[in-house]
């Protein structure tokens, strides 16, 4: 795929009636039949459907690694990925996510919970509670990190085209019944055609980042609008440290707090406990935490976990923080407080022309776990079952 600051026009002619005698730039070459937009475990997941059913696909990310919500970072000579991003599976009520993790060979292991928990008072007063926080079903976390999951949807995906560092900006319902998509990579734009388009990015981006043609109905980019993406107004901050110093105290690693600026924070350890390390959500709003800056709400966060956890503390090995909502392909000005909920279900229908066309598979367009790495899947998933629905129904399918 080409990209040109010229770009042809966004539903081209057929073949024979283009006179142009030069090579035939990509939006004039014969279509892929699946594009897909956004790399993320949705677009994965349904990048790796697809190529099993035999369709040509052609997967486009706008960041410049796979992954979207999933990210995680790895220790100086280690191997775990300590997430960034979401972190738990619980496979009772996950099941669909359970499959793939089965399909893919990767374990899971249960979050830390042994030991006490702490409560830290508006007063930086902390309290000590004997029976911690335990959870049920307990929360599991994937071997290796959740980016293992990701990673390896990639590397199944052997005929499928993936592009980095691309940019949806626009798509056109072609009168052929194809859908031209307008790309931008930097400064260059292009076209690329389907016969159909899966998008796997969350609503709010639908509405704010991309230019349809004909428009849809108003009432559907509002509607889009209004729904959150989850984790797109949170920051999680990641300490990492030589050893799990606070399980030696008898502290599961645990902590809620009502004096900030973590709001609540959990053991980010290994399996093993071999790279040891804590997370935590800052409980404040993106506008709070642009205020603070970077540097003084990591100064701030390490001198909390010195308050909960004792001296050793505030000297971790590293420190990571990842403010989501300075994240444009993950979040919108509308995001800037957390949800305070995972978002509730919203249609992913389409009104004609798109209806056909176009389908939508971002988390929070699933019926069940919308926001969740299951409500990824499930989205994922249906897509595709729409999809091929609507190619067995074509004539001479």
């Amino acid at each position: 795929m080409t990209a040109d600051p010229h770009p042809p026009p966004p539903c081209p002619l057929s073949a024979h009636e283009s006179d142009s005698p030069s090579p035939a730039p990509e939006a004039f070459r014969p279509p892929a039949q699946v594009v897909v937009v956004g790399a993320g475990l949705s677009g994965l997941v349904a990048a790796n459907l697809l190529e099993r059913s035999g369709l040509r696909v052609t997967l486009l990310e706008a960041r410049e690694r796979i992954g979207g919500r999933v990210f995680g970072v790895a220790a100086e000579g280690g191997t775990h990925r300590f997430d960034l991003g979401p972190a738990w599976v619980w496979p009772e009520l996950n099941p669909r996510t359970a499959d793939w993790l089965n399909t893919l060979g990767l374990p899971l292991f249960e979050q830390q919970g042994r030991g006490a928990g702490l409560v830290e008072l508006p007063s930086q007063a902390v309290r000590r509670h004997a029976t911690g926080f335990a959870q049920q079903p307990p929360s599991m976390r994937v071997v290796g990190g959740t980016a293992f999951l990701t990673d390896a949807l990639r590397a199944r995906l052997v005929r499928t085209r993936v592009l980095l560092g691309i940019r949806v900006r626009g798509l056109d319902a072609c009168p052929d019944g194809t859908v031209s998509v307008e790309f931008a990579r930097g400064e260059q734009v292009g076209t690329l055609v389907a016969s159909s388009v899966i998008l796997a990015l969350p609503p709010r981006l639908l509405a704010s980042t991309l230019r349809w043609s004909p428009a849809l109905p108003a009432e559907l980019p509002r509607r889009w609008g209004d729904a959150p993406t989850w984790m797109a107004g949170h920051s999680k901050l990641l300490a990492l440290y030589r050893t799990p110093f606070w399980r030696a105290a008898g502290l599961s690693g645990s902590a809620v707090s009502q004096a900030g600026p973590l709001a609540e924070v959990h053991d980010a350890s290994d399996a093993e406990g071999r790279q040891a390390a804590l997370f935590g959500f800052v409980g404040t709003t993106a506008a709070w935490r642009r205020r603070m800056g970077r540097q003084a709400l990591i100064g701030a966060s390490v001198a909390q976990l010195g308050r909960l956890f004792g001296p050793e503390a505030l000297t971790p090995q590293a420190v990571y923080l990842q403010d989501w909502a300075e994240e444009a392909e993950t979040a919108t000005l509308a995001d800037a407080s957390p949800a305070s909920a995972h978002p509730a279900p919203i249609s992913s229908v389409l009104p004609a022309p798109w209806r056909d066309r176009v389908h939508l598979a971002g988390s929070e367009f699933a019926p069940d776990f919308p926001g969740y790495l299951e409500g990824a899947v499930i989205a994922a998933e249906r897509a595709v079952d729409a999809l091929q629905a609507q190619l067995r129904s074509e004539p001479g399918a």
